[in-house]
């Protein structure tokens, strides 16, 4: 009887095993774009949030107070576009358009449930973190933030400071269910709204609007 549970106990690892390499770390083909005018989705899930913010109205409480963080490198007002991704999302995020990463920042943080939360911003303030920040050649600066969730207790980043990425081009992972948001500066008009579906590397979240010195 022992030796028959110990045998299902190990087909069911086996199992499980097999199942997280090939369905949670899929990585399929997109159709990037290759357009320098957009931005492309950095998560496949659904969009939760699309919130024009604006510094001088951003207040130190719990959630904006993080935000304000999040946006003081960026500008005086902009968008910011938050996506939720649960287990049956692709969970490698990608470059929403060509660019440099010019640094990279771990914010430690709680494992609350991503899936839920009620800030217009769209994800978890108090949740662990990791915050890309970017520049294109054009001088657009913008983020994309990897935040973790109840199953989600890693977070994996593929890029240095310094490094240029494509359009497209894989730039992260977060394991199981979790968020991406999405910081843009003022002058990028957003192209999607709250509930819509997207995907990484292909849908495009916004355009740029002005041009950037």
């Amino acid at each position: 009887m022992i030796k028959k549970n110990l045998l299902a106990l190990a087909l069911f690892l086996i199992i499980s095993i097999a199942y997280y390499q090939v369905w949670f770390l899929r990585q399929p083909e997109r159709n990037i774009p290759n357009n320098e005018s957009l931005f492309v989705s950095p998560a496949n899930g659904k969009v939760v949030a699309v919130t024009h913010w604006e510094k001088e109205k951003l207040s130190w409480n719990k959630d904006a107070g993080a935000v304000q963080v999040l946006t003081k490198d960026i500008g005086d007002s902009g968008w910011l576009i938050a996506i939720e991704m649960d287990i049956t999302n692709v969970h490698f995020q990608r470059a929403p358009v060509s660019s440099q990463l010019i640094s990279e920042e771990y914010t430690p943080g709680q494992f609350n449930n991503a899936l839920i939360q009620k800030n217009p911003y769209g994800f978890r303030v108090e949740n662990e973190r990791n915050t890309l920040f970017f520049k294109t050649p054009a001088g657009l600066k913008y983020k994309v933030v990897q935040i973790a969730g109840l199953m989600a207790r890693r977070i994996e980043d593929y890029v240095e400071p310094n490094q240029t990425v494509k359009q497209g081009e894989v730039i992260g992972l977060i394991k199981l269910g979790s968020q991406v948001a999405l910081i843009l500066p003022e002058g990028v008009q957003p192209t999607v709204k709250a509930d819509d579906k997207v995907v990484d590397g292909e849908t495009i979240l916004a355009t740029i609007q002005v041009p950037v010195n």
